[in-house]
């Protein structure tokens, strides 16, 4: 069916079947006119599908971004796992170039930094660092590390306790111990002794079943003369892992160092069974063998024991004298107040011939006297002289032994 049209130029009706307007001549085309609320209806939707199709994109688009920057985190971690620090810089950077504000890239690619020497850059980012976030425990330490090597002691001090008692992610005890025993080995470093035992014994407190860290605090608390809990901490140790070599090592130079010689001698036999020692390990065990073989005083010797004992004592300890008055010159006195060598030289002397032959069988007072004298001899020319070795080291150690037991 045809219909009459309105001419678009001219507005003359078009008659039905014409497609050329008879006033002017035009030539009509149809018009399609869509209701404004249809086209509305038709704009949104339009728009609508554009927005998702952008939002996807933009999606797909971080998605990669976010995936090439994990992949160059991948190959810094594993590059500074490796100790290639100068490749996993570039690892880092490159994946902050994808992740600009990832606090954890900034954090080790400023350890990066640190391991590649570039200690003022990665202390930049460090600091920035701890701007934003000051109880960060790992961003302490970091800064506790490269104030110590720097030799900035209070700085260092400051960076340390603030990692102790900082924020860790997940469970905080280990990253913590494992400050606290850096900042010990810090203080022992500087000789700051008394500070590195406090914080060892705070450590201590909290120690989990681990014979590892156990050894660790131990062998930290020995450095600073705490034997005794030493000790205890490692008998732990052998409790969890019996024939642990490094533990009964570690026992065995505590009990050493404490002057109990039999448990020293004990545990350091031990350790010989169960591996090689170490060259400490090993001069400890001669020297306590030294020491249990030459003392006269030892509990159960028989009286014939013991008498050779004190007399090979006393021979020891006159010989290492008089090296040692030879060494200094032997002076004459003229006059001047008798040092502690030449008075104990003049002691001696004068006890020389009465410990020789059945003397020391028949006078118990005079066997006392002849060790006590090699003891004295051994701690005077020690100081005059410097410190023995040998036969002579072993009766220095015992008169420190005897010392401890009055």
């Amino acid at each position: 069916m045809q219909i009459e049209r309105r001419c678009e130029k001219c507005g003359q009706m078009i008659p039905s079947g014409s497609r050329d307007c008879p006033a002017c001549g035009e030539t009509s085309r149809l018009s399609w006119r869509l209701p404004r609320n249809t086209l509305l209806v038709l704009s949104t939707l339009v728009l609508l599908i554009m927005f998702f199709v952008t939002a996807f994109v933009a999606k797909a688009y971080h998605a990669r971004q976010s995936a090439l920057g994990g992949q160059w985190y991948a190959a810094g971690e594993r590059d500074l796992a490796a100790g290639h620090a100068e490749s996993a810089l570039v690892d880092f950077r490159s994946a902050l170039g994808y992740s600009p504000d990832d606090p954890h890239i900034e954090l080790r690619l400023a350890e990066a930094l640190a391991a590649a020497g570039h200690r003022s850059e990665a202390q930049s980012y460090l600091i920035s660092l701890s701007e934003t976030e000051p109880g960060n425990g790992m961003v302490n330490l970091e800064l506790g590390r490269l104030s110590a090597q720097s030799g900035s002691i209070t700085e260092a001090v400051h960076y340390y306790q603030n990692a102790i008692y900082g924020q860790w992610e997940g469970n905080a005890g280990r990253p913590r111990r494992q400050a606290r025993v850096e900042f010990a080995e810090f203080l022992l470093g500087v000789g700051r002794k008394t500070e590195a035992q406090a914080e060892l014994m705070a450590l201590t407190a909290d120690l989990p079943s681990d014979p590892a860290l156990a050894i660790q605090a131990a062998t930290l608390l020995m450095k600073t003369g705490e034997y005794e809990n030493a000790t205890l901490l490692l008998s732990r140790a052998l409790r969890l892992r019996p024939n642990d070599l490094q533990a009964l090592q570690g026992i065995g130079e505590a009990s050493f160092e404490s002057g109990n010689y039999r448990d020293a001698r004990r545990y350091l036999t031990n350790a010989k069974r169960q591996g090689t020692l170490s060259r400490r390990s090993q001069w400890l065990l001669e020297t306590t063998n030294l020491i249990l073989e030459m003392d006269p005083l030892a509990p159960r010797l028989g009286e014939k024991e013991r008498v050779r004992r004190a007399q090979r004592a006393f021979a020891q300890a006159m010989d290492r004298l008089r090296t040692c008055l030879v060494a200094r010159g032997n002076p004459d006195l003229n006059g001047q107040p008798q040092s502690d060598l030449q008075q104990v030289n003049q002691e001696a002397s004068a006890l020389e011939h009465k410990v020789r032959g059945p003397n020391l069988s028949r006078d118990p007072d005079l066997l006392l006297k002849a060790a006590d004298m090699a003891f004295e001899i051994e701690k005077v020319t020690e100081r005059a002289c410097g410190e023995p070795q040998g036969a002579d080291l072993a009766l220095l150690l015992l008169s420190r032994a005897q010392g401890r037991n009055e």
